[in-house]
């Protein structure tokens, strides 16, 4: 580590380069979550009363949109859409009982 540390050192002096502490305030990360809340598919109950074809539409959607937002480390984005394409495959499966 302290070798590293030297090369980077040296590297930064050579540029002219002035490291500086990475510093996120509390405001700015809770309002990347609300904006996450807020661009979340919320599902109502009206959804769910959808033709079998868009409710399939529906949870691939999501699930692109679950799948992108674990690869930029949006967690809680994530784990929301998980959630909700979870409730909507039970309604699905629920639908194609009742077909049945």
């Amino acid at each position: 580590t302290n070798r590293r540390r030297e090369i980077q050192v040296a590297y930064n002096i050579a540029h002219g380069i002035e490291p500086t502490a990475l510093r996120k305030r509390i405001a700015d990360i809770t309002d990347l979550i609300t904006k996450e809340i807020e661009d979340t598919v919320v599902v109502s109950k009206s959804t769910l009363s959808l033709p079998r074809r868009e409710l399939v539409t529906l949870i691939e959607s999501l699930t692109d949109q679950m799948k992108l937002a674990a690869v930029d480390l949006h967690f809680e984005l994530a784990g929301r859409l998980r959630d909700e394409i979870r409730d909507l495959k039970r309604e699905l499966r629920e639908m194609e009982e009742g077909e049945a």
